[in-house]
């Protein structure tokens, strides 16, 4: 008997929240196409993309997936024929762990690929929608070859569903755009103080809550004036997510019109490009950052951070950067005078850094992809912004 061996066009697809127009996602694409090609020798690679095609993206081909679907299933039915058509699926980063159907959807993607084969890298497990959604990201820990988690929250909770899962407490993606840039970041003298601010869904059916919303343009207004009336910077608001509904246009505008004729502001726009996002950053003097890859990249830029946390990964990346608590601010009450104090101490006397290295961070970056020390070494060596 003749046995039938389906042929594969890719050695790994890879799956995130590509092409939504999130600078931070866009990090991590580039990032887990990085480290696809470079980390696990993969010579043929595919990507699911929202939107127009990346003409920059280094795959072999992008699965298109859409924002309205002509039918039902659509972009599911796209999923399965890439996972078809590929030896392994890598996930690339991100919190990607919520709801039972999109678990289940991995799930299905690695059944027809081959699940030990696949990868998990540099992601972020909950909170979960529901009882079920947990019970499948269980089985998900289960079933997948390799689990890189970013945060310690994730990493107990997988040990807590699945503690004989292959799950390593790695770091997040993003430090490895330090090695897939192509081009030698311009450096320019830093100017100005950047704000990454972002809405926040805090009612319970993830909505955005309008008078909550408004309190915080106030707040913001308030604190760009502070800052400037003290140090005499000018503001730039960053569009991390230029999503026309989710994204952070619609704040930045508000606060723009209010300020325009006060002091030197400016709206920076959405880029899809995250090497010209992190060159950017590099030209300010600090960066006050809700948006989590508004923190890291800045990070990456050695840029000074101070973080608006809104959201327990933003409390979890600045464990892991050792971020000092004076530049760590809760995002429902945050303090004005308290952050506009830190900012003119680190003008005057130079800000506190960050007890984790570059260097290191792109260490645990790598070890996403379970990599030797001594290939970390070598890695190690790129230089950051």
């Amino acid at each position: 008997m003749f046995k039938r061996y389906q042929i594969k066009k890719h050695d790994a697809h890879i799956v995130g929240y590509y092409g939504m127009q999130n600078s931070g996602d866009d990090a991590l694409m580039h990032a887990s196409v990085w480290g696809a090609k470079h980390l696990l020798n993969c010579k043929t690679t595919s990507i699911g993309h929202y939107g127009l095609p990346n003409k920059e993206l280094m795959v072999n081909h992008q699965f298109p997936l859409h924002f309205n679907q002509t039918y039902p299933g659509r972009n599911r039915l796209t999923h399965y024929q890439a996972a078809v058509q590929s030896k392994s699926i890598i996930f690339g980063g991100g919190s990607v762990f919520h709801s039972e159907s999109d678990i289940n959807l991995k799930r299905h993607m690695m059944a027809l690929t081959g699940a030990k084969h696949c990868r998990a890298v540099g992601v972020s497990l909950g909170p979960f929608q529901s009882v079920s959604a947990e019970k499948a990201c269980t089985h998900f820990l289960n079933e997948c070859g390799f689990i890189g988690v970013r945060d310690n929250e994730s990493f107990q909770i997988a040990q807590s569903l699945a503690p004989d899962s292959y799950v390593k407490k790695t770091f997040d993606l993003a430090p490895l755009l330090l090695c897939a840039q192509k081009k030698p970041p311009i450096q320019l003298q830093r100017k100005g103080i950047a704000l990454s601010l972002c809405p926040v869904a805090i009612t319970p059916t993830g909505r955005v809550d309008k008078s909550a919303e408004n309190k915080r343009i106030d707040d913001a207004c308030h604190l760009i004036s502070t800052i400037w009336q003290s140090t005499g910077e000018p503001i730039t608001l960053l569009t991390f997510n230029g999503h026309n509904q989710l994204g952070d246009w619609k704040m930045n505008h508000t606060i723009m019109d209010r300020l325009i004729n006060k002091l030197p502001i400016m709206v920076k726009s959405y880029n899809s490009d995250p090497f010209t996002v992190l060159n950017n950053l590099a030209n300010y003097k600090a960066i006050i950052s809700m948006r989590l890859h508004g923190s890291i990249l800045g990070f990456l830029a050695n840029t000074p951070v101070l973080s608006i946390n809104y959201h327990s990964k933003c409390q979890g990346w600045c464990q892991q950067a050792g971020l000092w608590n004076d530049y760590q601010f809760e995002h429902h009450n945050f303090d004005v005078d308290a952050i506009r104090q830190q900012i003119e101490l680190g003008l005057t006397h130079g800000f506190k850094k960050p007890t984790l290295s570059v260097s290191a961070a792109l260490e645990s970056a790598l070890s996403n992809w379970s990599i030797s020390h001594e290939q970390a070494k070598f890695y190690r060596s790129y230089s950051a912004v």
